[in-house]
């Protein structure tokens, strides 16, 4: 795995606060994220330029913005607050909004579909939804295995044929593959040769250009992060130590063509780092 480039956006932007939430991408290869202290979007060129930076409407009791991005550029932003979804066109004007109550975060899938997953009345559900935020059908959900589950740390993501990657953060480390039409849910994981209460999910990206789905893991007790990678069927295939070790990333996305985008959520001073790497063990 090797680094490509790295962009401190705070510092291209010129930001004296930021909050990165999330980020995904568009088949160009052109990354979006989302900064709820700022109410932005902003979208950046596969070289690492800024191409453009979106007001998105937004609340001061908000807590994160998740972020889902259509092929064409449209994307979608999940507000965890007011439990609604966001839908705005690739020049950043709004299109519409829809209630899902206790949405926790959601994805792109296949056909212009979003992927909602929430926790309603105690039950987590996955709910397909059209463009417009129509659901078309919803899917029961794996339970998370803690009363308490931070938003910013249950993720999903998807692939081509409608299959859905679930992971809720804390221990133990489990991913869930939720088959389309929800009949079954696979459980993966793996050994670990340290304490499993040590490790901390961060998120979750399917690779397709790979045909693997991404865990990015923060290992507690040595202060280091890792990837994992597995085939769509559970397999392991292999970890990688992430390069930059330095900067703490909270968020991993495909960029498509053989390269992975991580990106530094904390605010510290010098944070914010936004690294193109290449996808590979």
């Amino acid at each position: 795995m090797k680094i490509a480039w790295l962009r401190n956006v705070p510092e291209l932007l010129g930001l004296a606060d930021f909050g990165f939430d999330d980020a995904d991408t568009d088949r160009s290869g052109n990354i979006y994220i989302s900064d709820s202290v700022n109410s932005r979007v902003y979208r950046f060129r596969c070289d690492g330029s800024l191409d453009d930076a979106f007001p998105v409407a937004n609340s001061p009791e908000e807590s994160s913005l998740n972020l889902a991005v259509s092929q064409d550029g449209d994307f979608y932003l999940a507000h965890t607050s007011s439990e609604t979804v966001r839908r705005y066109d690739a020049q950043g004007r709004l299109l519409g909004e829809f209630s899902v109550p206790g949405v926790l975060a959601l994805c792109k899938g296949a056909e212009g579909l979003i992927y909602v997953l929430s926790n309603e009345d105690g039950t987590e559900q996955i709910s397909v939804c059209d463009p417009l935020g129509w659901i078309i059908e919803k899917l029961p959900a794996p339970p998370r295995y803690r009363a308490i589950l931070d938003p910013t740390l249950a993720n999903l993501d998807a692939d081509a044929h409608g299959n859905i990657y679930v992971t809720y953060g804390m221990p133990p480390y489990q991913i869930w593959k939720v088959h389309p039409g929800g009949s079954s849910a696979d459980a993966w994981s793996r050994p670990l040769d340290h304490p499993e209460d040590a490790v901390l999910i961060s998120d979750i990206a399917f690779d397709p250009a790979a045909n693997v789905v991404w865990i990015l893991l923060a290992r507690r007790e040595a202060g280091r992060q890792q990837l994992d990678a597995f085939g769509i069927d559970g397999e392991f295939v292999g970890s990688s130590p992430i390069p930059h070790s330095d900067s703490l990333y909270g968020i991993v996305c495909s960029s498509g063509d053989g390269y992975l985008y991580l990106l530094e959520t904390s605010n510290s001073p010098g944070a914010g780092v936004l690294a193109r790497v290449s996808a590979d063990l």
